[in-house]
């Protein structure tokens, strides 16, 4: 049988596998982890900050999301796997304050009952984007910066180190995807950022260099610890189009692109553009100019559909990684439904021949229960005739 590295290799070139590759991202934290790999500091995060708060070490953190972000990958026998790294060795520690409550820094956190996850309890208190730079601290910063780029961590990724430790003694065969942005998610840019691309361009060049800098670096680093495909760029648009003007997006953030492209390519890895959002205002820069291989987090419910990606002939040059509905189907949908939109899209797919990876258009998020991503895998390994599951 075909192994995954060819399998995703052949997807990437055009060429029919075997079975179409499939691909996922999972959330932190989400209880699609609990039946596979337990409760604990890794997968729970009400159980990861009382683990803080009561001193636990960075080492067994460290192991703990090793152990779980291998498990999940393998109990659902993907072909590429994009890890979600590991704990930072050095931070602040929280301070229970009552169940599932705590502040950090002072500031006040609890158990949000609807996701599982562990959120601000104020969250309009300096959460927003907008709120989390100073101008003149990011314009001092800027003007002060002396254009020396920092050298590459010469130790590998901790997390891919140990998830291809284990699986290399199991016997597993995985792609690895890195990611890393270089200063090109526009969606994440405080609003001065945006009036300094109108008033005062050559800050905003300036900041984009010194991202640039450090994400570079990563790059390579992400490519020793054994990445073969790097996924790039960051949210560029919303689903009315580009966050900034074609012309804009030409100055700022193409050039930025294309130097990233072609250092993947120089260290013989693959490139993927990850963005939500309707492109089609800068297709040709986004799918051709840019020289990417892949294009991830393809986002049907603004409308990059696969009809238009292939009248547009986007998917006959490059792989496309999803396209299952991570915004309404797969959180809201059925079983029925869900397998409908899978078989679509695979059959959608194959008309390349090859070109695609199956993915949700996103991740499996907050928002998305646990067993509509089993059914889409479902769906999937029925397609193919693959034994269904354990349960």
């Amino acid at each position: 049988m075909t192994g995954a590295r060819e399998r995703i290799a052949r997807a990437f070139a055009h060429q029919a596998p075997d079975r179409t590759p499939l691909f996922e991202i999972f959330s932190p934290w989400h209880p699609i982890h609990w039946e596979i790999c337990g409760r604990n500091l890794a997968t729970d995060a009400s159980l990861a900050w009382d683990a803080m708060a009561e001193g636990v070490g960075y080492e067994e953190r460290l192991e703990a999301t090793i152990r779980a972000q291998y498990s999940i990958n393998r109990f659902f026998e993907v072909d590429m796997v994009r890890l979600n790294g590991g704990p930072p060795k050095h931070c602040a520690r929280p301070v229970k304050i009552g169940e599932h409550a705590w502040t950090l820094n002072g500031v006040r956190y609890h158990r949000d009952p609807k996701t599982d996850l562990v959120v601000l309890s104020e969250p309009g208190a300096g959460a927003s984007y907008s709120h989390r730079y100073d101008e003149d601290a990011v314009r001092a910063q800027v003007e002060a910066w002396n254009g020396v780029a920092p050298e590459p961590d010469p130790e590998p990724d901790p997390v891919i180190a140990g998830v291809r430790r284990l699986a290399a003694a199991d016997g597993v065969e995985w792609v690895y995807m890195g990611e890393v942005g270089a200063g090109t998610g526009v969606a994440f840019y405080p609003p001065f950022m945006l009036e300094w691309m109108l008033q005062e361009p050559e800050l905003v060049h300036r900041w984009i260099e010194m991202q640039k800098a450090h994400a570079f670096a990563v790059t390579r680093n992400l490519v020793a610890s054994g990445c073969t495909v790097i996924a790039i760029g960051g949210d560029v648009s919303c689903d009315k189009g580009p966050f900034i003007s074609p012309a804009l997006y030409r100055e700022f953030i193409l050039p930025v692109i294309r130097e990233h492209v072609d250092l993947i390519h120089r260290l013989g890895a693959l490139a993927v553009y990850t963005s939500d959002g309707n492109h089609w205002p800068i297709r040709d820069e986004f799918f051709f100019a840019s020289g990417i291989d892949g294009y991830k987090e393809v986002d049907k419910a603004a409308g990059m559909t696969w009809p238009r990606l292939i009248e547009a002939g986007v998917a006959a040059r490059v792989c496309i990684i999803g396209n299952l509905d991570a915004r309404h189907n797969l959180c809201h949908g059925t079983p029925a439904s869900i397998a409908a939109e899978v078989r679509e899209c695979l059959e959608y797919g194959r008309r390349s021949p090859g070109g695609h990876i199956l993915h949700t258009s996103h991740s499996v998020h907050e928002d998305m229960p646990a067993a509509n991503y089993r059914a889409a895998v479902d769906a999937y390994r029925e397609y193919f005739g693959l034994p269904p599951l354990p349960r």
